[in-house]
């Protein structure tokens, strides 16, 4: 048996309409875990989306959100800290971290899960629309159960303006056949939804607005109402489970419109949550979310001036098939980008249409190019490029994330061992009063193998303000400890800020990887122990002479595999003394692991990656005895 970590994702299907400050039960739902044996909850989180209407506007109040498995109590969430309305129209997000009651009462393999909310808004008339619940579960399992689950994503096209008045005449995305685009045998899908997220993009136009999601010709889903009363370009996000209408043993095609030509540059992907035989299959498909921090403001104002952001992706799996990739960006802006293009990879550039003006929240979009990239094993760089030709607004605030998928053999260690992305919730989700800093407990992150290689790593910022005043900047620092060369706080993000003074969510991620060990025995220098216990810290900046407070959420985003290679040899010509035998990349020079042996004999050293040209140096007594060939791991 090896102990394997994974997070899987269920959602509630969208409750369309909800009474302002009264109790609300979602439809039920059914959490899967089919693993044999006792599980072990290492962060859970639910996660409600919702928008306010009304017709005149007013300060929110009460957030509730409790949960529960089967027929225990309900774990309860309640903040009734007032978020002081900017006059503008309104979409929030609220959260409750359920780790403790799932520990508590988890059984078996399958569990009823209920949610109910509550949402108390001062606004005339107020009430409550589109209101969406996902729960993320991140758990410890054993792999050598048969049945086994895993939630992947898949990127969709979105629009790069506005939405379609009427059903295109193309589908907006394909959604592949799902039976045969996923490899593993026996499948048993147990949740598949869309997210659909970005700007409503209201400005100049008081109308109330839609927008409506279709799979090929069946019936077609359209959300709630999204208040048109203060004209506002507010971040949303909306989840719609579509189980009951894809088809997963043919390709789907994947419509969205609206009823009036809004909605900016869309974000959008599916999420589909599915059982496998794990003993029966031979191959897996792969699913990673990567952070990618892109140096602020955009390029200009030509193409040959564009912000370049890059990162690596080192692939262990063998006989790889690259699937889909996507870039997804998020930035903040006073004003509409004029002339905002990006491209990923080998793409060619994308023009988009923004048309978002008094944002109550952030701004974004998302690129798409599944042939941009040429996938393999060993080292990968991801590349994404952006530039804008107006002068008015650069973009600032920048971030981004990726999807990156792929196929794969099953590696020998077993699918749990295959690359994949886990959450870990720092121990913030928008609770307590408003605060321009917050700080978490200690916690450490847990990753269960004694030998992995970490990929990627990375946080994700959300918050939301009270009142008419919205930050300078943000920043995302980790602590370091005594032990670690002094207690200090690392920088993991720091960006500027350049948006208007309305409440809304806004979102920026970093990249934290170089601050961390990559893997057991790491010897990067100045490398911090993800799992040892530590603080993280979230800072809005000062807006103008007012201070600015808000509502945080902290997630930390950890790719890593536990595929293990080895590199092996023997000393000769020790004089029988403690010999230091180190390993490097014949690349770089740069040494990564080290061991001891006393005279000669044989060593060996675990590595993550059979493409990497590694060499070996031996020293006794600090003098070099030799030196082995360059080689790769097998």
């Amino acid at each position: 048996m090896a102990t394997r970590l994974k997070t899987v994702e269920f959602c509630h299907p969208v409750t369309a309409a909800a009474t302002n400050n009264t109790l609300t039960t979602a439809t039920q739902i059914t959490v899967y875990l089919p693993e044999t044996g006792t599980k072990t909850f290492r962060s859970v989180v639910a996660t409600l989306s919702a928008s306010l209407t009304s017709t005149a506007t007013g300060n929110l109040t009460t957030r509730t959100l409790q949960c529960r498995l089967g027929a225990a109590a309900y774990a309860a969430n309640s903040q009734a800290n007032t978020v002081t309305s900017s006059g503008e129209d309104m979409h929030i997000q609220a959260a409750v971290d359920l780790t403790s009651h799932f520990t508590t009462n988890w059984s078996g393999t399958s569990m009823t899960f209920d949610s109910q909310f509550t949402l108390n808004s001062a606004a005339t008339t107020a009430a409550w629309t589109g209101v969406c619940i996902t729960l993320s579960v991140t758990y410890e399992y054993d792999d050598t159960s048969t049945t086994q689950i895993k939630t992947v994503r898949i990127p969709l096209n979105a629009p790069v303006g506005t939405l379609a008045i009427t059903k295109p005449g193309t589908a907006t995305a394909t959604i592949p056949n799902l039976s045969t685009e996923l490899p593993e045998t026996s499948k048993v899908f147990r949740s598949i939804h869309t997210v659909v997220q970005g700007n409503v993009q209201q400005n100049a136009a008081t109308a109330d607005i839609t927008f409506t999601q279709q799979i090929d010709a069946t019936a077609a889903h359209t959300s709630g109402a999204f208040e048109g009363l203060s004209a506002s370009d507010c971040w949303f996000r909306y989840v719609w489970d579509c189980s009951g209408v894809l088809v997963t043993n043919a390709t789907n095609g994947w419509y969205i419109y609206a009823s009036v030509a809004k909605f900016n540059h869309l974000q959008a992907w599916l999420v589909v949550t599915y059982e496998f035989d794990a003993s029966a299959s031979t191959n897996c498909f792969v699913s990673l979310i990567l952070p990618q921090e892109i140096t602020s403001p955009f390029g200009g104002t030509t193409s040959s001036d564009y912000q370049r952001a890059s990162r690596e992706l080192r692939i262990p799996e063998s006989s790889i098939t690259g699937k889909n990739i996507a870039a997804f960006l998020h930035w903040d802006q006073m004003a509409a980008l004029a002339g905002l293009n990006m491209r990923v990879g080998t793409g060619s550039f994308v023009t988009y249409t923004d048309n978002a003006a008094v944002l109550c929240g952030g701004n974004g979009c998302m690129i798409r190019n599944d042939s941009a990239f040429t996938l393999a094993q060993g080292l990968n760089t991801l590349q994404l490029d952006v530039y804008r030709t107006g002068t008015a607004d650069v973009g600032v605030g920048c971030s981004a994330w990726w999807i990156v998928n792929y196929t794969c053999a099953k590696p020998s260690q077993g699918y749990g061992a295959a690359s994949h992305t886990v959450l870990h919730n720092l121990g913030m989700t928008y609770d307590g009063a408003a605060a321009n800093l917050r700080t978490t407990a200690a916690v450490a992150p847990s990753i269960p193998e004694t030998d992995y290689y970490i990929q990627g790593l990375g946080a994700k910022y959300e918050f939301y303000c009270t009142g008419t005043v919205q930050p300078a900047g943000q920043s995302v620092v980790v602590e370091r400890l005594a032990a670690e060369g002094g207690v200090q706080w690392e920088a993991a993000n720091i960006d500027f800020s350049a948006t208007d003074p309305e409440i809304g969510i806004r979102t920026s991620y970093c990249q934290t990887k170089d601050e961390f060990l990559r893997f057991p025995g790491d010897k990067g220098p100045g490398r911090m122990d993800l799992e040892t216990t530590r603080r993280w810290r979230v800072t809005l900046g000062t807006g103008g002479t007012t201070q600015v407070t808000g509502w945080h959420r902290l997630d930390l985003l950890v790719t890593y595999h536990a595929v293990l290679y080895t590199i092996s040899g023997t000393i000769t010509g020790s004089s029988g003394g403690t010999v230091t035998i180190s390993l490097h990349r014949k690349s770089t020079g740069e040494l990564l692991k080290q061991t001891t042996r006393t005279g000669n004999g044989s060593y060996s050293f675990t590595w993550y990656d059979p493409t990497d040209v590694m060499f070996v140096e031996a020293r006794e007594s600090g003098t070099l005895i030799g030196r082995s060939d360059d080689g790769t791991a097998a």
